[in-house]
């Protein structure tokens, strides 16, 4: 069995790869909060406006695990903050660790 999103809120490190519409943000990293998490992928509140299909680098060290994950950002919203919504590349480092975090053994 499988879980859908989970509301959860962790101190996420972002560093952007890969800004082709501003590529003077490549080489950024910035400290942001997740507000939801997915197997495959996650909302995320952030201090700066990250443009759509900007590749993103992220660390999320929780208290069980580390996790090295490398994202697309698909949306973004400004509405008093700024608010992304990430895609996981399923070829990311800890991306198998990741998807067990969202599977129940009954």
């Amino acid at each position: 069995m499988r879980l859908d999103r989970i509301e959860r809120e962790e101190e996420v490190l972002v560093d952007v790869i890969n800004c082709l519409s501003q590529p003077d943000l490549n080489d950024t990293s910035l400290a942001s909060r997740t507000m939801d998490v997915s197997e495959q992928g996650m909302k995320m509140s952030s201090g700066m406006v990250i443009p759509v299909n900007t590749i993103v680098a992220l660390r999320l060290d929780l208290p069980t695990q580390l996790y090295r994950l490398e994202t697309e950002v698909r949306w973004s919203q400004e509405n008093g903050e700024n608010t992304l919504g990430l895609l996981i590349n399923k070829e990311s480092q800890d991306i198998g660790a990741w998807a067990k975090m969202f599977q129940l053994d009954f």
